[in-house]
């Protein structure tokens, strides 16, 4: 019912689109109230999640058209509300579940107004932050690659940005570094790689000058033996992405950039027109190579064959003989399809 009005709203002419909004969220706004002014000791439940879910299929759904120069009429709303999800997550910044629900319900509010939501960009940041810092529940690093995916383009928001995910990289790496952290934490793998990912994606350089670019490699490579579907797809569209940056002659952003800017030792981009391995010497790179494919798993846990000697022989073959980089690409594209 929720998502039907909202999509009739959203045909509504713009100036009545924010007020008719307002009423529809009033109702799972002043139940959050409600929820946020109980005593936990009181017997009542205080548990937040349907109108929190609520609330993420209105603004989901509301998807209004909004041309060039035009305010987005759900800017006011949706800034309105922030205070009350901001207390709500507060307030249960230990619960995974419900803190899951708040990111869920703030990265549609966000995909709704896409840049209008500029100005809760610098609070929701900095909340985002403090509460990962204390709790590190993965979905923060997920709702952190949807602000890179709709800022990330905006020159005045890539610093703030690149703050944001190196601030959340200590905690992340460090909770990677117990035992068997890679095992024990696949969504953290999978959203850390997804928001990496989306930087290379919207603002390439200013991740590949950041002093984060080189252990966020080094945990790619560890992370490339992880025996999870989900996380290892991330990892390798990552490591794809960095590799075809490097190279393709529609990034403007990085052919443009001086040498100097990118990183070198453990990821070498120099060339912009032929693929270059990521170490500075073939012979090196051929035998890193080699040695990462034999630490591989060739079984699932299941203990079913996933690959066999010949299918790593060929693609050792295929990468350390390319002539280009969409030969790399295509075996790369290949080689990940056996471990999913």
């Amino acid at each position: 019912v929720l998502a039907g009005t909202a999509l009739v709203l959203a045909r509504l002419p713009l100036e009545k689109i924010s007020e008719c909004l307002s009423e529809l969220c009033a109702v799972q706004v002043l139940a959050l109230k409600k929820l946020l002014s109980q005593e936990p000791s009181n017997g009542l439940s205080s548990d937040p999640t349907v109108p929190l879910d609520r609330l993420a299929v209105i603004f989901r759904h509301t998807n209004p058209i909004v041309e060039n120069g035009q305010v987005h009429p759900c800017q006011k709303v949706i800034q309105e509300i922030w205070p009350v999800l901001s207390e709500t997550l507060n307030k249960h910044s230990a619960d995974n579940r419900i803190v899951e629900r708040c990111c869920r319900c703030l990265r549609f509010a966000v995909r709704c107004v896409g840049k209008g939501s500029a100005a809760l960009l610098q609070p929701l940041v900095t909340q985002m932050v403090n509460v990962y810092r204390e709790h590190q529940h993965s979905c923060f690093l997920y709702l952190g690659s949807i602000l890179v995916d709709e800022y990330g383009m905006e020159e005045g928001c890539r610093q703030g940005l690149l703050d944001m995910l190196q601030a959340l990289c200590i905690p992340t790496f460090q909770l990677l570094e117990q035992p068997n952290g890679l095992q024990n934490h696949p969504d953290t793998v999978d959203d850390l790689f997804r928001l990496a990912a989306r930087f290379i994606q919207r603002s390439p350089v200013t991740l590949l000058r950041s002093q984060v670019m080189i252990p966020i490699l080094q945990w790619a490579i560890a992370a490339t033996t992880l025996d999870h579907r989900d996380a290892n797809c991330s990892v390798m569209k990552f490591l794809r992405d960095l590799i075809h940056t490097g190279v393709a002659n529609d990034v403007s952003d990085t052919r443009d950039a001086p040498q100097e800017a990118l990183p070198h030792g453990d990821v070498t981009l120099e060339s912009r027109n032929a693929w270059v391995p990521p170490f500075p010497w073939a012979q090196t790179f051929c035998r890193w190579l080699e040695n990462s494919l034999k630490g591989l798993p060739k079984e699932t846990t299941g203990g079913a064959i996933q690959v066999t000697h010949k299918q790593l022989t060929d693609f050792h073959k295929q990468v350390t003989s390319a002539e280009e980089c969409k030969q790399v690409c295509w075996a790369l594209r290949d080689f990940t399809r056996l471990f999913r």
